[in-house]
């Protein structure tokens, strides 16, 4: 039998870290220091782009395709259905990442629920699937992401049937607890074993470039300046010494 795995405890200092890292660096960190790959989740992108970024440790749900014997269990007035105790019991500051199997023909939520979510605190909602209440959804200054409008509710195609287990969302594999972190430009994923690192590196790594982008803009050639060469990066590390002067 498969053994859950418990979910590593990420500090808020970290995340609020992981929060000011680019979505675009965080995968470069982790592919470049830990070798992974397969972190941004494909078509996941935010119903409002101007609300800037999130993040938040992932509590997961699982849905699989309905079986109609079962259908019954999947209105929230079922004392049996998941989706219930799942609002009532994620954690503030947590993102909701529900595994919808990619449809993106059903809304997996919708501006009731959510509304919910957010006097709850959470950080944020995921789901490659579909979100109903897409106009609601955009007044309630909740960071949600998902691949399209879809009016049909979830049950109408699929089941939920696990709370806080392993999924794939968007084609990347997520536990509990791992870091999600979403920005106007997508939404990443990110091990709670590298949070650290990549947070620490993420900064560092867009400061930088930032810094990059800005002798760029005077008309300096890349050869050299992007990747940065020793001579670069001393430069840059006597800019940073002298307090970031404006040139």
């Amino acid at each position: 039998m498969a053994v859950a795995k418990k979910p590593k405890r990420v500090s808020k200092a970290v995340i609020n870290k992981l929060k000011r890292v680019t979505t675009p660096t965080i995968t470069t960190q982790l592919m470049s220091n830990h070798g992974l790959k397969n972190v941004s989740l494909r078509k996941v992108l935010p119903v409002d782009p101007g609300l800037g970024a999130f993040a938040g440790p992932a509590y997961t749900l699982r849905y699989i395709p309905l079986r109609e014997d079962l259908h019954a269990k999947q209105y929230l007035d079922h004392p049996e259905n998941l989706m219930t105790p799942a609002v009532e019991e994620i954690p503030a500051g947590s993102v909701m990442v529900m595994d919808a199997n990619g449809r993106n023909d059903v809304g997996i939520l919708g501006g009731n629920i959510l509304m919910r979510l957010k006097m709850r605190k959470i950080a944020g909602a995921v789901t490659d699937g579909g979100m109903r209440d897409i106009p609601e959804i955009a007044e309630l200054r909740l960071p949600v992401c998902c691949d399209s409008a879809a009016p049909p509710p979830s049950f109408t195609k699929l089941m939920l049937v696990e709370i806080q287990g392993p999924i794939s969302c968007g084609g990347v594999p997520i536990y509990p607890g791992d870091i999600i972190v979403g920005d106007s430009e997508g939404t990443v994923a990110v091990p709670a074993e590298f949070a650290a690192s990549v947070a620490k590196g993420g900064l560092a790594q867009d400061h930088i470039e930032g810094w990059i982008n800005k002798q760029l803009a005077k008309g300096q050639p890349m050869p050299g300046l992007y990747p940065p060469s020793p001579k670069v990066r001393a430069a840059y590390e006597r800019w940073v010494a002298a307090g970031e002067p404006d040139d």
